[in-house]
This record gives C-alpha cells, structure tokens and sequence, in this order.
C-alpha cells in the first residue's frame, strides 16, 4: 500500500474507477487520502450500485439499503433538521430514545454528501418502507401507526372503499399508506440541503407541488423520475358501480389526475425557463406504490413533458426510456451515432409511432442492433435500394458522387415528402429482432434486412406470438437473398402465418449454427408438398442445432444432414395439440383416384453422420417413418423422442428385429459358426450413450423377444422409458426383459393407466371387483405401491434398483415376484 500510495492521485483515480464497487468501499478504511479518492465513485450515485441488498429492517448487513439511508441521513445532519419528517426518523430509529439501532458513529471528517449527484430512490421503493407487503412492521412503527397523527397524512380517505376492502383488509391498508408516506418524505428529506447539485432526482408525484416551490434551487438538475404514487386509474372489478361513495371518489380522482399531470407538465417546463438546456431527461416508469394497482403514464402526458426538452445530444440507445423525448425532437436529433433501436411491439402507441417515423433508420449508420415491431410493406425499401445501388445498380437512386471523397451521399424524401440526407455506407447491423402481434403483419421486412445488411448480420429473429386457430395466410421468406457470411443464427417462429421458405435460403446460409422456423401447420396433404417446393441441398458444416416445426419440416431436404457433422441437437415436429397430439396423413384409399399421382419426396435414407448429436425429437410422419439404423452412427445421443400419437389411431408402427439390426434378423438365430455370430454382434445397431427414450402412440413390438433385444441390445445405457399409447406390448414382456437382462441400467419406466389390460368386464359400476383384479395383478407381476405400506411389504425381499410408473402410481419391481421373504436381504 505504500508503493500505491507514491503514485500521482490521477493515477489511483483511474485504478479505482475500474473496481468493483465492493472493493472501492474497503478503500474507505485505508486512510483519509485513499478514501478521500474513493468517495465520488462511491457516492456520486449511491443507489446505483448492485451490491445493496434489499433486506428489510432486521438485516444488520453494511450493505443493505436500509444501512446506507440511515447513513446518509445521519452525516448529512438531518437529525435535528426541520425537515426530518416523523416517519422516517421512527422508521429507521433516529430519535433520541431509540434503540432500535445502536448509536452512529462520531461524524467522519470526509464529506460524503459534496460528491452525491444522483438521488434516484426508485428502484429501491420496495425496500425503503423497511418491511414486505402484507408481513407485520416492527413493533415501534406499527404504534406510529396507530396514532391519529399518521391517519391524517394516511391519504386512505382518497382510495375507491371497494379497492380497500379487495386489496388492503384489516390493517394492510395502513401499512401500505406507510409505503407511500415514507418514501414521499425520505425522498424530499434527502433531496433537500442538496437541491443546488443534483443532476438527478425522484420526485413522487404526489409531492410535486413541493418541488415546484423550490424549482429554482435545482440549477444542476439534468434528469428527474416521476414515481407514480397515487392511483389515477383503477381496475374495473376495483369499481363498485352501484356505490355513491366510489362514484364520488372517482370523480375526485380524476380531477387530480389532471391537477398532477398539470404540475408534471409545469414542473418540466419552469425549469427549461429557468435553466434552459440544463434538464435533458423526463422518465416516468410504471410503478406500484399501492398493493396490485400498477400505475403507467399516459403516452400523451410524456409526449407533453419532452416538448420542452432539448434534443438528445448524440443517442447511441434509442429505447423505452427516450423514446417519446426522440420522437419529439427527431428532426434535430444527430442520428449518427446510434447502434440500438429497441422499440418492440409491446409499447402498445410507441409501435404506432415508429411506424409514423420509420424513416430515421435510414440516417442511424452506426446501428448495430435493431429491436422493432413489423413496419408495414415497403418499411425498408430504402435499405434494399441503397445495397442494390452499391453493387452497382444505380439506377435505383440518385446517387451524387463527390470527386474528392470515396463516400458517397444520397438526398431523398421520406413517405411524406421530408427531405433528408445521408452517407451511402449502409450500417453494420448485427442483430434484427422483429415482432408482429397480428396488428400489422409482417411483410417483406426479414427478406429486406437480409438483403441489405447481408455482409454483417450475425443473428435474425422473427416472431408472431398471435395463434389463431386456422393459419389463413402466408408468408414467402427467402426470395433475393445472397450469401449472408456471418449470420449465425437464423430464428422464425409465426404463429398465425405458414411460414413457405424459399426453396435456396439455407444455402445462402454456409456459416449458421442455429436455425429455427417454426409455424402451426397441424394438418396438410402429401399433394401439396411436391418436389419442385422441397428447399435445396444446403452445405451446413457449423450447424449445431436445427429445429424445424411445420410447414418448414415439409419442405427441409435431408440430403443436408450429410455436410452437418457438428449438429448436437434436432427437432423436426408438426404442431401438437393436447394432449401430445399430432397428425399424420391418413393412407390413400381408392376413393383419392389420382391425388397421390406423381408425387415425387427426397428419400429419407437415416444413415447420416452426425456424431455429436445428443437430442433427436420428431413428431407426426417424421417419427413414423423413422428407422433405427440412424442410432448406429450417433454414437452421443442421450435423449430420444418419437411420437406417432394421433386423434384417428389408424398409424401402428411394429417394430421387428430386422429393425433393430444393419442387415435382416431373425427372432430365433440358427446354429452358427463363431464367426457368424461375432459378424452378426457387428450389425446389431447399438446406440452406446442413449439414456432416455419417450415413444408415444401406436408403437408395437412384433414378440418379446424384439422387446428383449431393443431394450438389452441396442440400449444398453437406457435410464429411462416412456411408453404411452403403445399397443399390443404386455407389461409382463417389459418385466422379463428387465429382469432377464443383469446388467440392465433402466431405473424408471413410464406407462398409461390401460397397461394392465381391460380387466373384468362387469357390470358398469363394479369398482370392487376390479379393484380385486388389479391387486391381483400387481401381486402377479410383482409390483409393490410406492407408499409406507408397500414399503413394508418389500422389507427383507429383493428388490429391483428402478420405478414403474403406471398413470399416477409408482410401483417398486421385485426381483422374483414368487420369493418370499429373504432374512439380511434390505432395499437397495
């Protein structure tokens, strides 16, 4: 430390600013000239920093909130001020009788307060009440609480009574008044020998006329939060509509809405007279001060409170936080040096707004990443043409090139007639996440953006998150694409369109590692999905994981499994209704003539490569036409999924032994020479690492011994088995191929309630009887409840390490269900 203590004080400054915020605060304990250095990092913006805890006021830590109010309460000499309201000196134990705290220590003789700017206690308003909603104060601030001196500052009498007795029964409603009065007044305490060098404030709106009254005194003030403490609109089951006192408080509510919102308003713009240019930032966040009532302002009310706000000096983040100022002073705004557009679908006006303005992201030429809802047909036009005329196209635009630059510059009007220039250079934008809620659909803005930013664009993202139940459009993707280098992951999930990507779009994607499309196509015929539709071929070497769900699946060829040596994860499924539904096309019958005629499908040959795949989930055909030998070349696959379940049960599929082997077997092998045996061992198809196996639907095995040699044979790792739906497959053959197998691994096994079979059929009713049956059966096949008293049961008898599920039962497996007891043998 006295080395560090020799260098220049800038020097230590600038060590000290790349600290973690813990490490600064030991600093504090050095000596007066290291603290005195480590001060404003700590104290500039105290409430910023993520090492506060939100522990209430029985947390003792030095780094709660609680700790660091009480502190800053203390050396800022509030103890004897005026302005120390009752309920924050009872709420963290500043009168001279407490001892709730122990005494402060003797006052420092650094000065923490000179260097606190920032005073934003929004983002701590859950704490600073000291107590959890709906849990009981301690006992000091609940007898404050009682007295007639807090009720009258409560502002109870202004709630809707049905709100109260909904949300805030007994004595909740004082306790959550307590919220909001203390954090009004801690907030104004704290504010107030500091107005003069503040640069960002909290100012609760129910306490705005304070603040107007001292609206001069806040010189330094470039930022300030409206915290939204009074309840201006309430929930309609809030409403008792037939109560004249809830009419009569609605009405009062209303009226100060407008009242506040007018303050807001004036508060905004006496300090641009006052201070002209100094306040750059109006925020007004939702908040809720009160139980279950968030509280948002209005789009118009923050429209208002921009208008007198100076332009944003250089943004480089345009999102929730300033928008409404950016859109206010957009045509005096430098758009240069923005590189993030975040301005999604769910700001409700704001998506209206940058439909409205869309023409600024032509001018944001360092943008990077762009977070927008769907901008209507033709929203990026602009982009198309400048990269068409770039590669020479340049009839396109009218194209101005300077003699003494390389850089050229294009003026051209917006929509409306707008006149405005730029640099020709397109931006370099990475990420383009788009979203359509159904309002306005998306069009033809993915196949703009991957067009025009081919060259740098690492991630695209498409999402409809609205589902209506039939797709009644379409959407072509993929048309005018050219080779997109760097993307890497390709995401499209439409919820209420058919996805029909073109038939070259993955082949204009040779370095992707993920690719997503998704939409709900359940039901389709084999007709529409000929050859000339099927995408090509594509080289895929970096591709990881591949999932594709509907119409997408129909169209993907398989021949590009054969480049895809890296995929680790596949999912190729149509949508499943519940419960785990899917839909496979019914076989042709006479009466469908020539319909199926003609249809020509790339060939499914399951032999390709892929020696790092771990997961394989298909549905629907993709899983009923599925062939095992795809197993003998995934030597780390863990995880199996194949459903075939449908509504119409018309699909089973068998599987047989000439399945479960490279070349065709038999149930029972005939003599053989040594080797014929060890060349049959090499052709069984084993797969090494696979652990769990979930087959739903119709699947059937053609005799137990198939069962016997899928489980033991070419699953010799397998943990775990789902078999739902499967027919024709006795419980008793999955119970002898388990106990005939030693060196079985299988721990759990799942089934439907119909395992055990139809059981006795009489009269409808006859639950006793078939009751008897079952427990009948379980004895029969060994099976023990997983419950105290089947454990007792099994006490002293051998019993298998693994679980069967049937529906909701488990059941323990004997190992010898006609073994009585053995003495010093216990579970396992």
């Amino acid at each position: 430390m006295t080395l560090l203590l020799q260098l220049p004080p800038e020097c230590l400054q600038h060590i000290i600013q790349y600290l973690d915020p813990k490490d600064t605060a030991v600093l504090l304990r050095v000596n007066k000239v290291v603290a005195s250095l480590a001060l404003p990092y700590l104290y500039n913006n105290p409430f910023h920093h993520s090492f506060h805890t939100l522990f209430f006021f029985t947390d003792n830590s030095s780094y709660s909130i609680s700790h660091l109010i009480r502190l800053l309460l203390i050396i800022s000499g509030q103890l004897s001020s005026p302005h120390l309201h009752k309920a924050v000196s009872v709420a963290y134990g500043l009168e001279s009788d407490s001892d709730l705290i122990p005494p402060a220590h003797s006052p420092s003789p650094l000065n923490y307060m000179v260097h606190l700017r920032y005073l934003d206690l929004g983002r701590w308003s859950e704490a600073i009440p000291l107590f959890a909603y709906f849990s009981s104060p301690p006992d000091h601030i609940l007898d404050y609480l009682n007295t007639p001196e807090f009720h009258s500052i409560a502002g109870l009498d202004r709630l809707l009574p049905s709100y109260i007795r909904r949300n805030l029964p007994d004595q909740y409603g004082v306790q959550a008044a307590f919220r909001v009065v203390l954090f009004r007044e801690l907030s104004w305490t704290l504010a107030y020998p500091l107005f003069k060098q503040l640069q960002s404030l909290t100012i609760p709106v129910s306490d705005i006329k304070r603040y107007l009254e001292i609206i001069d005194q806040l010189c330094n003030l470039e930022q300030v939060w409206f915290h939204l403490d009074v309840i201006f609109e309430y929930y309609v089951g809030d409403i008792g509509l037939d109560d004249p006192e809830d009419q009569e408080i609605w009405k009062v509510a209303g009226a100060r809405k407008e009242e506040i919102k007018q303050d807001m308003i004036q508060f905004v713009g006496s300090h641009a007279e006052l201070f002209h240019g100094r306040l750059k930032s109006v925020l007004c966040p939702d908040a809720e001060a009160w139980p279950s009532m968030r509280q948002s302002c209005p789009a118009e009310t923050l429209a208002q409170l921009v208008q007198a706000l100076p332009a944003l000096h250089n943004p480089t983040v345009i999102n929730e936080s300033n928008w409404m100022h950016f859109v206010a002073s957009l045509s005096s705004t430098n758009l240069a040096h923005i590189q993030e557009v975040d301005c999604p679908l769910h700001f409700g006006p704001t998506h209206r707004q940058l439909v409205d303005n869309r023409h600024f992201l032509q001018g944001c030429r360092a943008l990077k990443k762009m977070v927008i809802g769907s901008l209507g047909r033709g929203g990026l036009q602009w982009a198309v043409q400048e990269k068409k005329a770039s590669i020479g196209d340049t009839s396109i635009i009218n194209i101005h090139r300077s003699q003494d630059t390389t850089t050229s510059a294009a003026t051209q009007s917006d929509d409306k007639g707008r006149l405005f220039s730029f640099q020709h250079d397109l931006a370099p934008l990475e990420e383009a996440i788009l979203t359509d809620s159904g309002t306005i659909p998306f069009t033809d803005e993915i196949d703009a953006i991957a067009f025009a930013f081919s060259s740098s664009l690492t991630r695209i993202f498409a999402r409809s998150d609205y589902e209506p139940l039939n797709l009644q459009r379409s959407l072509q993707v993929g048309q005018g694409w050219v080779e997109l280098p760097v993307l890497s992951d390709l995401y499209m999930e439409l919820g209420d369109t058919r996805l029909v990507i073109d038939p070259e779009l993955l082949v204009h994607c040779p370095n992707v590692s993920v690719i997503t499309l998704h939409d709900n196509t359940f039901e389709y015929r084999p007709q529409d999905v000929d050859q000339s539709s099927y995408c090509l071929p594509a080289h895929l070497p970096q591709l990881e994981h591949l999932s594709l769900c509907g119409w997408s699946a129909l169209r993907f060829h398989p021949d590009t499994f054969h480049t895809t040596m890296n995929l680790t994860k596949l999912e190729i499924f149509m949508k499943v209704i519940h419960p785990d539904t899917c839909y496979i096309p019914p076989p042709p019958t006479e009466n469908d003539g020539d319909s199926h005629q003609g249809i020509e499908r790339p060939c499914w040959t399951w032999d390709w490569d892929l020696p790092l795949l771990t997961k394989l989930e298909l549905t629907s055909e993709f899983a009923y036409k599925f062939q095992f030998r795809m197993l003998a070349k995934c030597p780390t696959l863990e995880k199996l999924e194949l459903n075939i379940h449908t509504l119409e049960e018309q699909h089973t599929r068998i599987i047989t032994m000439s399945d479960l082997f490279l070349v065709p077997a038999f149930d029972n092998f005939p003599e053989e020479t040594g080797h014929q045996k060890q060349q049959q061992k090499q052709q069984r198809i084993v797969a090494p690492a696979l652990q769990i196996v979930r087959m739903r639907g119709r699947w059937s095995m053609e005799s137990p011994t198939v069962l016997a040699e899928f489980l033991k044979g070419m699953l010799p790792a397998l943990g775990r088995l789902y078999a739902n739906h499967w027919i024709n497959v006795p419980l008793t053959a999955f119970l002898d191929a388990i106990r005939g197998n030693p060196d079985s691994k299988v721990w759990r096994i799942s089934f439907d309630e119909d395992v055990f079979g139809e059981g006795p059929t009489g009269e409808e009713g006859d639950v006793e009887e078939r009751e008897r049956w079952r427990e009948e059966e379980e004895t029969r096949l060994g099976l023990i409840h997983d419950t105290e008293e089947g454990y007792r049961k099994i006490m002293g008898r051998p019993v298998m390490p693994m679980v069967i599920k049937i529906g909701r039962a488990k059941y323990w497996v004997l190992e010898n269900p006609r073994a009585r007891t053995i003495k010093n043998r216990l579970l396992r």
